[in-house]
């Protein structure tokens, strides 16, 4: 087989899922061909020629629309309150509201007196996390919005809530996987300065801005040395891809999000879904989890970097995704 570039698959450096869609359409008498030397896209054709595409982690489980819907972080918000699924407070800005010299729009100074600091400002059609940040007060408030107004003409603020986070996998109402994330972090060793622990975690930036947002809230700066133990967390968010971990649970002592998940992804008319929520008690399991984001094309590559049981649970669930997208209907 070759893919559309003329190159043999046996030379083509492969992207995780098509490295396991390639074992999976063998072993269902499939025909695949790449799309690109690295397996990011590609055709999945069965024995009677019917042909099925997919791109990264998009394989055409997803009404378009109701995936970009669940993208957009205003949107899906909006429909997903609508429904009753419980939301973070949040507030839509366009970029044209917002200015360094200009005072910030009376509906946000109200939407800060409401809900108090911290709040969390992030563009409407981020991912992994970039962009994120945590915001400790009105000055801090304007600073960062004029700044992330130069990269995104579209921008929302949200209630800060603490608790834990988790990221819940469904496909067709059930739930694949839940896993609880948390922030990338560095442990004091009584002798290394936090910039000198945080430059052995190739996942993470040390020039990013938010290191010193965080640090400061925790009373701290990058040329400290931590004692010994003491656990630092380096960023506002709990991304995977921005250097977070995962610890896997069973979906069954945690009723109250799994349902939570399936609901918001019957919501968004999601066969197929990441959703992310957070749990406001962390002594109570069933206590209602917040929706906090929907990802209609949740990758798995960071997890199942993370060691065997994660590989192993990435490639049991790419197998029920792969059976869905492409031997069902």
């Amino acid at each position: 087989m070759t893919g559309s570039d003329g190159l043999s698959q046996a030379s083509v450096k492969r992207a995780l899922v098509f490295r396991l869609l390639e074992r999976f359409c063998a072993e269902h008498a499939l025909v695949l061909t790449a799309g690109d030397p690295h397996g990011h896209a590609g055709m999945v054709e069965n024995t009677a020629g019917k042909r099925r595409y997919f791109v990264g982690a998009r394989f055409g489980l997803n009404n378009q629309s109701a995936a970009e819907i669940a993208n957009d972080k205003a949107y899906s918000a909006h429909f997903l309150a609508k429904n009753g699924i419980p939301v973070p407070e949040w507030l839509f800005l366009p970029g044209d509201e917002i200015s360094d010299k200009d005072p910030l729009p009376e509906k946000l100074v109200s939407f800060a007196q409401q809900h108090g600091f911290p709040l969390f400002a992030k563009p409407v059609a981020g991912q992994e996390g970039k962009d994120v940040v945590r915001i400790g007060s009105p000055e801090h408030l304007q600073k960062v919005l004029a700044e992330l107004v130069q990269r995104h003409d579209r921008l929302l603020v949200q209630q800060a809530v603490s608790g834990r986070e988790f990221r819940v996998l469904v496909l067709d109402d059930e739930v694949l996987c839940v896993f609880e994330r948390l922030a990338p972090a560095v442990i004091g060793d009584g002798e290394k300065t936090i910039a000198e622990l945080v430059s052995g975690l190739a996942a993470l930036d040390p020039t990013d801005d938010r290191f010193k947002v965080e640090l400061l809230r925790q009373d701290l700066s990058l040329h400290q040395v931590p004692e010994p133990g003491r656990r630092i967390e380096l960023l506002p968010v709990r991304n995977l891809s921005s250097g977070g971990t995962a610890i896997l649970l069973d979906a069954n002592e945690y009723p109250g999000v799994a349902d939570t998940a399936r609901a918001a992804a019957r919501a968004l008319s999601l066969r197929y879904a990441g959703v992310d929520l957070l749990l406001g008690k962390s002594d109570a399991q069933d206590h209602e989890a917040l929706v906090l984001e929907v990802n209609a094309a949740p990758g798995l590559s960071n997890l199942a970097r993370l060691g065997q049981e994660e590989a192993a649970l990435v490639e049991a669930i790419y197998q029920r995704v792969f059976q869905a997208a492409f031997l069902e209907n």
